[in-house]
């Protein structure tokens, strides 16, 4: 029997039609406004342009108001070869080419022209910032190897104070901010600067003020015109909403939802959709519900409805806005509410992607996870879990006191941070661990280009031991850790000049205090976020040296050498062997398991050993993302684990696909084992597990099995319900599957949607039937 869905009303079955057709009505429109504000602002300090363009984009955007809805306002998705100059890479010989092919008119293609010139003018070719010209030659040649890779910037990857606004209003941030330019001490060497940084907020909290007034007047106008009564009750009360947010307070539920609603409008027009979160929303909404409840002014249909039109406001094809439930309170207690399921019921009700995960612990109540199973049954691994006996942890020992650990919330995928409080720098860099070990086995030399890339750790024939190739293996990593975290760095200082976020610091606590933008230090914790990958891949590759070469002699190492070098050509059986007949991780092998464990350890423990551009630690993502794939496992030669050169590698901590072959219980108990209690920006693991599992008569184990494994420790989990069959038919016959939803890689896409690369490694992994 399958979980029932929630009936939706019409007004929001019409509503969802429409978000599911995905027409961006307002492409190029964020790039004219704000290109149009820069060519009005030269000379001005780049901060205060930045916030001039984005008050621009707030004061002009085109009103409306579509039938039907009660929340208004859109962010659109946007193009960014148009909407954002600021993020133009100024010297790519396309770029003039893209403005002059774009549906625009001619003046704003000579406005969006004029602004290239003048980036190129002030920036030269580095205006780009995600991809520098002065990264040193060596760590280039280290970053086409596939080493490592990664930027430091902060773009997206957000989770702001929405209770701020909720709470003060823009009038209410607008008072703060001027009483803390007019305390200025101008004598102070940093006065320049905070005057600056001041003047850019302002502009923004001017014009988000008036940005409801603006929806007002517009709802207004239409409820003049309009002669069906209950079309005109609903702009009159839109109208009524939009007066009082997000300029002032919000008091009920429904203020609250479009106050912030707006506040995260404002915040994709400053910096893109794309993973700016939405944080713990049943936590931050749940007062004004209390309230709304308790005075007799709200029924739990009108806050489904709400929540259910917010939802189809950030509807997108490929959404990482993140929403996060329960968990536990800054005190320690569960933090489950009313709203928690209420937003769960929203999100099952509307049967479409949206991102949203649930923190869980060793106190949540079995009632909230068998909800969580219940819609897990349904496919589309919605929600994921995240464990705060695991993460809170793991934050404290960064330095984050315990009440602001427990306030975490993750951002797009998999990422955390303290919402409102934290510059996580997201996947700041990316480490290739397996990449690593390739050239541990070859003296540091890269086999795909003779390059000697690493330090020399000895040849793989010279090695007496597992333990003298694990020790060459953590002397590369330690090398190329040390290079990575310039990556990081250079980013920070480069956005630092070129791409500062006003917005995202007036709702960042400490900035608005220091006086200082957030990609300038201004945040109160600030820290890069780095990934390691490749860790099933090592840990499977060092078992099958130990088991195969140290314990039962039956290769010698200058054989292995040989069938990696050829990457196996001609030795199938022995690439099986390998494959087949060593320990693999994943399958509750205490040994190789415990391999796994101490490859991820040593990367966590070393990387909290590097300091940031401000100081700050780096924090570890035991996660891949879609980079296991490419450049990863695609610049990784063949490894001892019998996967051939140029194949994906395993997904974040998942055994690697196809070779978790004892049932989902030993999953899980691998999964344990590993240190989550180091991995500060989280770890990540997808399970694919059938649907027979979740039928009714298995459902209360399948709860309990995960309960279990809540309760030892796991860190983060996602699961996908689907059968190999399906997705094969889904491949070969993607017509009659366009709603066939899957777990990719921290985010759920419409499988159809995927390229056949990654369709082929979902095929591939392995779907569970039994614990």
């Amino acid at each position: 029997m399958k979980p029932t869905q929630n009936p939706i009303s019409e007004r929001i079955a019409r509503l969802r039609a429409i978000a599911l057709k995905g027409e961006n009505r307002f492409r190029g429109v964020r790039g004219v406004l704000s290109a149009e504000s820069y060519t009005h602002s030269v000379g001005q300090p780049l901060i205060v342009r930045k916030a001039q363009a984005l008050a621009a984009v707030m004061r002009r955007w085109p009103m409306e108001i579509a039938p039907d809805e009660v929340l208004v306002g859109h962010h659109s998705s946007p193009d960014f070869g148009l909407d954002f100059p600021e993020q133009w890479n100024v010297a790519d010989e396309h770029l003039s080419s893209r403005i002059d092919e774009s549906p625009l008119d001619a003046d704003q293609k000579q406005c969006l022209h004029g602004v290239r010139a003048d980036w190129y003018r002030i920036f030269g070719q580095e205006a780009f910032f995600f991809n520098d010209p002065s990264i040193p030659k060596s760590l280039k040649d280290e970053i086409d190897a596939g080493i490592f890779f990664g930027s430091g910037i902060c773009i997206n990857h957000s989770v702001r104070s929405y209770q701020a606004l909720l709470e003060r209003g823009f009038l209410g941030l607008k008072s703060e901010i001027q009483d803390r330019m007019d305390r200025l001490d101008f004598s102070d060497p940093k006065a320049p600067e905070q005057h600056a940084f001041y003047r850019a907020c302002l502009t923004i909290a001017e014009a988000g003020a008036a940005l409801g007034e603006r929806y007002a007047q517009k709802a207004r106008e239409m409820a003049a015109a309009c002669t069906e009564p209950e079309e005109t009750k609903r702009l009159l009360e839109i109208a009524s909403v939009c007066e009082r947010v997000p300029a002032h307070p919000a008091r009920t539920f429904r203020e609250a939802v479009q106050a912030l609603w707006f506040g995260h409008v404002v915040t994709c027009w400053e910096d893109g959709v794309n993973a700016n979160s939405l944080g713990r929303l049943d936590q931050i909404l749940y007062p004004y519900y209390k309230a709304d409840k308790d005075a007799g002014r709200l029924t739990d249909e009108e806050a489904l409805e709400l929540t259910e039109c917010l939802w189809i406001k950030l509807y997108q094809t490929y959404d990482v806005q993140q929403v996060v439930l329960s968990g536990r309170t800054s005190e320690g207690r569960d933090a489950t509410n009313e709203l928690t399921y209420l937003m769960l019921d929203a999100t099952d009700a509307m049967d479409f992607i949206r991102c949203l995960s649930v923190r869980v612990h060793k106190n949540t109540p079995v009632k909230l996870l068998k909800r969580c199973v219940e819609m897990l049954g349904k496919g589309g691994g919605i929600p994921f879990l995240f464990n705060d006996d695991a993460i809170v942890p793991a934050l404290v020992a960064k330095g984050i006191p315990i009440e602001d650990a427990r306030d975490y919330a993750a951002i797009g995928c998999v990422e955390i941070t303290i919402p409102g409080k934290a510059n996580p720098h997201a996947v700041s860099h990316m480490m290739n661990l397996a990449k690593c070990f390739e050239l541990a086995l070859n003296d540091g030399k890269d086999p795909a280009t003779g390059k000697q890339l690493g330090p020399r750790t000895g040849a793989m024939e010279s090695f007496t031991s597992s333990d003298g190739i694990m020790e060459a293996y953590k002397r590369q990593v330690a090398h190329f850790a040390g290079h990575a975290v310039y990556l990081s760095n250079q980013g920070e200082l480069n956005q630092k000049a070129k791409f500062p976020l006003p917005f995202r610091s007036i709702l960042t606590a400490a900035c608005l205090d220091r006086g200082r933008d957030i990609t300038a230090g201004g945040a109160l914790y600030d820290y890069h976020s780095c990934c390691g990958i490749g860790i099933p891949n090592v840990a499977d590759s060092i078992a099958a040296i130990r088991k195969f070469v140290f314990e039962e002699g039956r290769l010698s190492l200058e054989e292995l050498a040989r069938l990696l070098r050829t990457n196996y050509e001609g030795a199938e059986k022995e690439r099986l062997t390998l494959l087949r007949k060593a320990p693999k991780y994943g399958n509750d092998e205490e040994g190789v398991d415990r391999i796994a464990a101490e490859v991820a350890a040593h990367y966590c423990d070393l990387m909290h050993e590097h300091r940031t551009v401000s100081g700050g630690r780096f924090h570890v993502h035991l996660f891949s993302f879609v980079w296991h794939l490419t450049p990863c496992g695609e610049k990784t030669g063949a490894s001892p684990d019998g996967r051939r050169a140029g194949d994906p590698l395993a997904y974040s901590l998942s055994p690697m696909q196809g070779r978790d072959a004892a049932g989902l219980t030993a999953v899980l108990n691998s999964l344990i084992r590993m240190p989550h209690h180091l991995a500060a920006a989280s770890s990540s693991a997808i399970i694919e597990v059938d649907p027979a599992l979740f039928e009714d008569a298995r459902r209360d184990q399948l709860v309990s099995i995960l309960k279990t494994a809540i309760d030892r420790g796991l860190g983060q989990l996602q699961l996908n319900v689907v059968t190999v069959d399906t997705l094969i038919k889904a491949q070969q016959e993607p017509e009659k599957y366009q709603n066939l939803q899957v777990r990719v890689s921290g985010y759920s896409y419409k499988f159809c949607l995927l390229d056949k690369t990654m369709q082929d490694h979902i095929i591939a992994r392995t779907k569970h039937r039994g614990a």
